[in-house]
């Protein structure tokens, strides 16, 4: 089992800038793939998106990355190339005009260009890098999701195990109920079957209508079977759709049981039994 929710993150220096990535998941009915990253990196956005889809098949997914100097920011650079156009620039005109003033050093940064963002994504190996750095960070969110999982699927094995066992006695109690009931049913029958008006064939339908109204043993062996097939489910990778299924499957078979048991232990039972599903197909919504 592997739950939606989880974090991963990584970091990778490249020369001398730093690629930080931070990734979270949480719940959502399909995979939805969401990337934050600098300007420099959108043309990797694909192929990481194409990534996410083979690790990942549901659930909501922030992809951050940044990209800054490994001193705290990514600093402006002069343009050496530009600086020495300028110089050119104003030898010439000092030498055409005759100037004895030239730009010092200050005044020349100021000018129009001169000072530039360095192209992060020029170095060596920084897509390579970038794409490693989402890959690790992919991973950490697979554990962590998986490692969550496995508290999910110790935690429904519990509960499931905790409704089977909740739900023997009810079913028993209720047997012994349903005999107790006929066997008075049988008493009046009995007194009432000397009466020449009576409907024989009237009174047998009756007491069918009223086998179907107080009986549970069909709910009780079809909430046994979700049950078994619940813990079957919980073994496979992507198990949120059937487990959810399987759960609702269960909310009705108790339902009905609730509405045909009269004794008020067995209501208490399963009132305890529903609020454990309850509990269930909440956390089922986290899983994928």
């Amino acid at each position: 089992m592997e739950s939606m929710t989880g974090f991963g993150n990584s970091s990778q220096v490249v020369d001398k800038y730093k690629i930080t990535v931070l990734v979270k998941s949480v719940n959502n009915k399909g995979l939805n793939l969401n990337f934050r990253m600098p300007r420099e990196a959108a043309h990797l956005e694909q192929a990481l998106y194409r990534r996410g889809k083979e690790l990942f098949s549901r659930g909501r997914i922030d992809v951050n990355v940044s990209v800054e100097s490994d001193s705290g920011g990514i600093l402006p650079e002069p343009d050496i190339t530009l600086a020495r156009a300028y110089l050119d620039g104003a030898d010439k005109l000092a030498k055409e005009f005759f100037l004895t003033s030239s730009p010092d050093a200050f005044r020349l940064v100021t000018l129009s260009g001169m000072m530039r963002v360095p192209d992060i994504s020029a170095g060596d190996g920084f897509d390579d890098n970038l794409i490693n750095a989402v890959e690790k960070a992919f991973q950490e969110l697979l554990i962590s999701r998986r490692n969550e999982g496995e508290g999910l699927s110790l935690m429904f094995t519990n509960n499931l195990k905790l409704i089977g066992e909740l739900s023997l006695p009810v079913s028993l109690g209720h047997k012994q109920r349903v005999q107790l009931i006929f066997s008075e049913r049988k008493k009046r029958i009995s007194e009432l079957i000397e009466n020449p008006s009576l409907d024989e064939t009237r009174l047998a339908q009756e007491m069918a209508i009223l086998s179907d109204r107080i009986d549970i043993s069909e709910e009780s062996q079809r909430l046994d079977a979700h049950i078994q097939s619940g813990l079957k489910v919980l073994s496979e990778n992507d198990c949120g759709r059937k487990l959810g299924f399987i759960l609702q499957e269960m909310h009705r078979e108790l339902n009905t049981m609730g509405s045909k048991v009269d004794n008020s232990e067995a209501v208490h039972k399963v009132i305890e039994m529903k609020d454990i599903l309850g509990g269930l197909r909440e956390q089922v919504a986290n899983v994928q």
